[in-house]
């Protein structure tokens, strides 16, 4: 393991939201990027030289396909066709900080990424926090068909306008279900539970329709959370809570389905700029190959984390599913996306 980044850069994220939305950026911003450009500006290209570091950051531990997949295929794949003058830095458990701290660092320009999810991303972007929506797919196929959708692309673009750069958004992590302390078999029985949401509006309010109150929490603290009773659940996919333990500190496990996890490798689109095209290339294919890698391996191994799971303790709930999806219908409504939902249906068939 890398030993851990000793200095961070500092940004408002105020002043980044402002320039996202169109406004003027603000003297401090402007001088942050300035100062980031200039430790940024890209040295000649040259074999083997380093010229170039990415540092990427991801919440979950070093036993997780995806991180294995960063590692062992991104990083490697990277350097290898750069020929080492691009250096990968992979780092577990949100060592750089939390997904918003790494953004805000990216977005005035510094060498690093984060995997993250549609969610985080619409304080920059609102309409992508869609694509986490509940139910707005219902496989992992169906989920990868979004991501080809022309209202995707557009929402893309305008990601990318705001000072970022997604490599690829085919991170899969898994279907979200509920892991909690009491038996959850509908709506109903959410009432008065708290349940952890991650701090995203759109997961906040899916989580409320469903019936649970909620309680903003790191994933980092969630397992403390849960031992001192301060939540009684949390939303999350397979492969995350093995690797978190949650069958020590939850009883059941409700299939709710709520939400296929797919994630993005999101790096600064300034520090992206300054690479050689072919460098570029590498990356984004780098970054894909990566992805294709770490989703096939959580599929492959669902099973596996299931058995460890209820050997571990936990017992599998039947849930009324539907029940579950049609609580959540007013969510798009809420939140403003009937729009947007309505425009990749229609793209999608259905």
């Amino acid at each position: 393991m890398k030993k851990t980044l000793a200095v961070l850069l500092s940004c408002a994220m105020a002043a980044s939201l402002a320039a996202c939305g169109g406004s003027g950026a603000s003297t401090a911003q402007t001088t942050a990027a300035a100062a980031a450009d200039s430790k940024n500006e890209a040295a000649p290209a040259s074999s083997g030289s380093g010229s170039y570091t990415l540092k990427v950051n991801t919440a979950l531990s070093e036993t997780d396909p995806l991180f294995v997949a960063l590692t062992e295929v991104f990083e490697k794949n990277v350097e290898e066709k750069t020929n080492g003058d691009v250096q990968i830095e992979v780092y577990s458990g949100s060592q750089l900080g939390n997904d918003e701290d790494v953004l805000e660092q990216a977005i005035v320009g510094a060498g690093v990424g984060v995997i993250t999810d549609p969610g985080r991303l619409s304080n920059y972007v609102y309409d992508i926090g869609v694509l986490q929506a509940p139910y707005i797919a219902e496989s992992y196929d169906e989920a990868l068909k979004l991501f080809e959708t022309e209202t995707y692309k557009g929402m893309e673009k305008e990601v990318e306008n705001c000072g970022f750069q997604i490599l690829s958004f085919n991170y899969y992590q898994g279907e979200r279900e509920l892991f909690t302390k009491n038996p959850v078999k509908s709506p109903a029985d959410l009432k008065g539970q708290r349940i952890r949401s991650s701090g995203s509006q759109v997961v906040t309010s899916t989580l409320e329709a469903m019936g649970a109150n909620t309680s903003v929490l790191a994933w980092s603290e969630a397992y403390q959370a849960l031992q001192q009773q301060v939540i009684e659940g949390v939303e999350v996919h397979l492969s995350a809570a093995v690797g978190s333990s949650m069958q020590e500190v939850t009883k059941y496990l409700a299939f709710t389905g709520h939400q296929q996890l797919l994630t993005g490798l999101v790096i600064s689109q300034s520090w992206y700029s300054k690479l050689p095209e072919e460098y570029q290339t590498i990356l984004k294919e780098a970054s894909f190959e990566a992805g294709k890698t770490a989703s096939e391996n959580v599929i492959a191994k669902n099973d596996e984390y299931l058995k460890t799971l209820t050997d571990g303790g936990i017992e599998v709930v039947e849930c009324d599913k539907e029940a579950f999806k049609t609580a959540c219908d007013k969510v798009y409504e809420e939140m403003k996306y009937s729009e947007v939902k309505a425009a990749i249906d229609a793209e999608l068939g259905r």
